[in-house]
């Protein structure tokens, strides 16, 4: 088909732009290689690495065992050797054990060398609670935006996985990419001259006047939600779409709250020291005096019983009640 035939946008959906990505970069750079549990001939938990190994081979996409420290460390390791890896993590929870060649070493390298080494790998790792219980439903990226050196991103549509995958890509050091579960069937349109998405730009998904909503991965569709109950009472909602969690764009943020007055942070990890308490005190520390509620998870453990799931992570009920609360006189 011609270019002149071929539709300005495709159809995709999130696990399906995260498979186009990496067959680009593949097909690309030789260096890029994909290391991860069920990611060869089963096209990975999600089918999010579909069709690679066919592409390119057990030699660069290699099944591996479960043991998520030497998992990560073999990638950091291939990246400080030369490579691109992306070492897919298959819950969040288990990104724990690899934090040591992750932080320790992969993180700290260029600083260690004065810049003569560098480990450009991807930690793809997928978040979120969708009935798998206390240790396969966590969102903690809270814990890793601290770390000097280790940027963070969270897509929440299909164009932006695919976009924020090839930046990642791009990057000189390591990069976590966070996923969800309750993302990957979403569908989502993607344009012929996508570019990467810029690490570092947060964006404004939807506009309005009365209060902002900063928010990243699925709770932007909460967040969506919420915005439309809103509308029906007169509430216009601004929603601020994170993307990248470390480093934060807080001038995006700071804006939007500078027209509305108001700010809400929602996330679905834990509130204390979250990535909403960041961003509020960072946009009041810009803004001066700054209407501000965060809405997280409870300090509990996420079950795996549906009712108690649910009662456990923020959905569109929290945000209308944290807003309507907020602009109450």
């Amino acid at each position: 088909m011609s270019s002149e035939t071929t539709p300005p946008v495709s159809k995709l959906f999130f696990a399906e732009a995260i498979a186009r990505a990496l067959h680009e970069a593949m097909s690309r750079d030789p260096r890029v290689i994909v290391l991860g549990q069920d990611v060869g001939r089963y096209g990975g938990p999600y089918r999010e690495f579909s069709g690679l190994h066919a592409a390119f081979g057990g030699r660069r996409v290699r099944d591996t065992p479960v043991a998520e420290a030497s998992m990560v460390g073999l990638g950091v390791g291939a990246a400080a050797a030369g490579l691109r890896p992306v070492v897919s993590i298959t819950y969040m929870d288990f990104l724990l054990l690899g934090l040591d060649p992750l932080v320790n070493y992969g993180a700290k390298l260029r600083y260690k060398t004065g810049g003569q080494l560098g480990a450009p790998v991807v930690v793809k790792t997928t978040a979120g609670a969708r009935g798998q219980g206390v240790a396969h439903s966590q969102c903690i990226e809270s814990w890793l935006v601290g770390v000097p050196g280790l940027k963070v991103v969270a897509p929440s549509t299909p164009a932006d996985a695919w976009g924020l995958m090839h930046a990642a890509l791009q990057e000189d050091g390591p990069v976590v990419y966070v996923d969800h579960k309750r993302l990957f069937p979403t569908a989502g349109e993607l344009a012929r001259d996508a570019v990467p998405v810029p690490i570092g730009r947060a964006v404004v998904r939807r506009r309005g006047a009365d209060v902002t909503i900063a928010t990243h991965s699925y709770m932007c569709r909460v967040a969506d939600s919420a915005a439309d109950r809103l509308a029906a009472l007169g509430v216009a909602c601004e929603i601020v779409d994170l993307r990248t969690l470390a480093p934060l764009d807080v001038d995006t943020v700071c804006e939007s709250a500078a027209r509305t007055g108001a700010l809400v942070t929602l996330e679905e990890g834990q509130l204390a020291c979250g990535i909403g308490a960041e961003v509020a005190y960072r946009v009041r520390e810009k803004t001066g005096t700054m209407r501000v509620a965060r809405v997280g998870a409870l300090p509990a453990p996420v079950s795996s019983n549906p009712v108690l799931e649910a009662a456990s992570v923020p959905g569109p009920d929290e945000v209308v009640e944290a807003v309507r609360g907020l602009l109450r006189p």
